[in-house]
């Protein structure tokens, strides 16, 4: 799992990110612990995370004389203190004159994760309401995981020593992490292809060209920070830039040199736009690189960015899904991020028709489709055959059957008979694992053109009587 996705798995069990750089408070009925970027590069030995994002107050649980000695012991799990520690790194911040006098007692020492302190009061007792803050010296050493600290009071050092009977105590998360941005594809309503004009048919898009193929979304997250001294960190912090690719049949997209496409492209005709509509060629950030299957577009900063291409009008466009994948370019001091997205989806408008009772192949009958072109254009047709346990198989094209001539089904022309047989056997061809077994199938047929009517004829045995569906 690469860190964003770790920080992401994080961020979703944090509840309420702090959104400035402040102490955590855990006498708070909810502390916000620091959230730092996961983005940031963090090296073998860790990154050092410092400054007030590292500063936790604790009420004082028990007072604290200001002639007898007591012990405060600070724990951290999960990180270790950058530095050795120092006698002024706690201070009662609250309702006390002077505060309070500190000193180590133990621990402390760079790598630890242990200090304990020998306290009293000065100028007057802090009362177990109070507020005792204490400042990690120079920071606290974290790995990518959360950070917590325990805060306990003891009477005698021996008890700091050895954790029991303790006075007070509480204890919470200080350090979290997340994602300074996530990159998302939003949902998107891609134009279909239109097979239904005399037109370029199959080569241009319902309402005309260019169309939406796509939308992916960077959303900056609030409260997070890199590891310094608060300083906010989101996608113009932690990204110089980014490139969105995006994998796909381009080749509709090529340049038309005397009426024909000839394997050339230019890059303005697939491009990104944040928040248009696709309705202007090369209105926003071109593609740095196109080629018949990807494009490689350069995305900069936080926002939504529509996916838009333009057709040539003469090459086909496939139906297809289009994937991308986004990469950052980091910022010094970060790690470059990759994220796989799923945007639009591009399906003909063509006609449908279906019959959810033929007989079983090879049974008993004999049973025949015959397919109708009702529209005045020519286009391919073909066929989805689904089974009784729910398999099915898609895009068996007419031309793939036993007998049929060709694709393409003129403009009010209709097919010969196809026997169910022939059908089922350009099915297992264009699908081996295909298996209707024993069972009855259900038939959808497709025209690349406008209006389309399937009929299904079945012959009694001895060829007297037959029927019409």
């Amino acid at each position: 799992m690469n860190k964003k996705l770790l920080g992401l798995a994080i961020a979703a069990s944090i509840t309420g990110a702090s959104s400035t750089a402040v102490a955590v408070d855990f006498t708070a009925a909810a502390p916000d612990a620091a959230t730092i970027a996961t983005e940031q590069t963090i090296g073998a030995s860790g990154m050092i995370v410092n400054g007030a994002l590292v500063v936790a107050e604790f009420a004082a649980g028990f007072s604290i004389d200001d002639t007898n000695v007591s012990y405060i012991r600070y724990n951290i799990t999960g990180g270790t203190f950058a530095a050795q520690q120092v006698d002024t790194g706690t201070t009662v911040d609250t309702g006390v004159t002077g505060g309070i006098q500190a000193s180590i007692s133990a621990g402390g020492a760079t790598t630890d994760s242990y200090v304990i302190y020998q306290v009293v009061g000065l100028g007057d007792d802090v009362t177990p309401t109070e507020k005792v803050a204490y400042t990690p010296t120079n920071g606290i050493v974290a790995t990518g995981a959360s950070v917590s600290i325990a805060y306990a009071l003891y009477e005698t050092g021996s008890d700091a020593v050895n954790e029991v009977n303790a006075l007070a105590g509480d204890s919470g998360v200080l350090i979290d992490f997340a994602a300074a941005n996530s990159t998302k594809a939003d949902t998107v309503t891609t134009p279909k292809i239109n097979v239904t004009t005399t037109t370029g048919t199959g080569a241009v898009f319902v309402g005309g060209n260019p169309a939406i193929i796509g939308a992916v979304n960077t959303t900056d997250a609030t409260g997070v920070f890199t590891n310094a001294t608060g300083v906010g960190a989101d996608t113009a912090a932690v990204e110089a830039s980014a490139n969105l690719t995006v994998t796909g049949d381009f080749t509709f997209t090529q340049d038309i040199v005397n009426n024909a496409p000839n394997g050339t492209y230019t890059t303005t005709n697939v491009w990104a736009e944040a928040g248009a509509a696709c309705t202007v060629v090369g209105a926003g950030t071109a593609a740095s690189t196109l080629t018949a299957n990807s494009a490689v577009i350069p995305i900069s900063g936080a926002g939504v960015f529509q996916v838009c291409a333009t057709a040539n009008g003469t090459s086909l466009i496939a139906e297809q899904t289009f994937t991308g994948s986004y990469v950052s370019v980091p910022q010094t001091g970060y790690s470059a991020e990759t994220t796989a997205l799923t945007l639009g989806t591009l399906t003909k408008n063509g006609a449908t028709d279906t019959q959810d009772l033929v007989l079983t192949p090879n049974g008993a009958f004999a049973n025949y489709l015959r397919v109708v072109n009702t529209s005045n254009l020519s286009g391919d047709v073909s066929f989805q055959l689904t089974a009784d346990d729910g398999s099915v198989v898609t895009g068996v094209s007419l031309g793939d059957i036993a007998n049929q001539d060709s694709a393409s089904l003129a403009g009010q022309n209709s097919t010969s008979l196809i026997n169910i047989n022939d059908l089922y056997a350009a099915a297992q061809m264009a699908d081996p694992t295909f298996d209707a077994g024993k069972g009855k199938l259900r038939v959808t047929v497709t025209g690349n053109f406008g209006n389309i009517l399937l009929q299904n004829v079945t012959v009694s045995k001895d060829n007297n009587t037959f029927g019409t569906f």
